[in-house]
């Protein structure tokens, strides 16, 4: 804007003339004009619309120029206030059903305050962390839980549908001591230099696996892959199996292993080699006739 005589010009325009008096600042003083009119039902909020609007567009642009950056349209993850409202609500019956067999397989929503000071224990190097993978797991990591995903995976025959897939994000070692038939083990650490090759269907429905099944830090490796999968761009559904192999494999579902396809018995799952002598001497007398009588009923005679 600029002041020409007895006129002001705005963007090349007249938009004020000769009449009333006016008080401009300048350099901390102000500058009498006389006589300044306003043209054609022009008003001095009509200069301050004008110029609110040219700030606005400058603003939309360089907002326009981040919207096209390298980082825009990324999923955020829930701020502090989200995750301290989620937590202070109780579980929904679908959250619940999600998860598995209650109480065991029930997720934590205790949030412990950040620890700040310089020196810290590991108690609060891991309780700082935990809060972390907790507020992931909340946001990303609750799907379904193992006894809904057998129906698909196994009864329905999930396993057979080209757009149905299942990755098991545990470690290497996990994986081959006993894993879902049919499962693709992405290694969770590295799974955006994986993901396009072992999961290259973007829009495919996936299922993700980890250990899961524990009420402090069950399903926080799967919530981690989806995240990083919808990160990536990924468009079909990405579900996290809650209670995950720790759920499966407690429900009595076959695995996989070197050996071949194998049952574990419920509540084995993990038991310390100390206390093993203790609980083969409890179940072996219970759980071989039921073997034999099982395997008589589907036929199987090459024992």
């Amino acid at each position: 804007m600029e002041v020409k005589g007895e006129e002001i010009v705005f963007c090349g325009q007249v938009v004020y003339q000769e009449s009333c008096e006016i008080l401009i600042p300048k350099k901390g003083a102000f500058v009498k004009m006389e006589k300044l009119r306003r043209s054609a039902g022009v008003s001095i909020f009509a200069i301050l619309v004008a110029i609110l609007f040219a700030g606005s567009l400058a603003f939309a642009a360089e907002q326009g120029g981040a919207k096209g950056g390298p980082l825009a349209g990324y999923p955020q993850d829930w701020t502090d206030k989200q995750v301290q409202e989620f937590v202070k609500k109780p579980w929904t019956q679908e959250e619940l059903k999600a998860m598995g067999r209650p109480p065991r397989y029930i997720l934590n929503k205790t949030m412990t305050p950040r620890h700040t000071e310089k020196e810290l224990t590991p108690q609060q190097l891991f309780e700082n962390g935990q809060n972390k993978f907790r507020a992931l797991t909340f946001q990303y990591g609750i799907g379904i839980n193992s006894k809904d995903f057998y129906k698909i995976w196994i009864e329905q025959e999930g396993w057979k549908n080209p757009k149905i897939k299942l990755l098991d994000v545990r470690m290497e070692s996990e994986f081959q001591e006993g894993h879902v038939p049919g499962a693709i083990r992405l290694d969770n650490g590295l799974s955006y230099w994986q993901l396009s090759n072992k999961a290259p269907d973007s829009s495919a429905t996936y299922y993700l696996l980890c250990k899961g099944g524990t009420p402090n830090n069950g399903g926080n490796r799967g919530a981690l892959v989806k995240k990083v999968m919808l990160e990536m761009g990924y468009s079909g559904d990405i579900i996290n199996i809650t209670d995950g192999f720790r759920g499966w494999i407690e429900n009595g579902f076959p695995v996989i292993n070197q050996h071949g396809l194998i049952t574990l018995v419920p509540g084995t799952f993990q038991i310390p080699e100390k206390d093993a002598m203790q609980k083969l001497k409890e179940v072996t007398p219970v759980v071989a006739p039921a073997v034999m009588e099982e395997a008589n009923k589907l036929g199987i005679k090459d024992w």
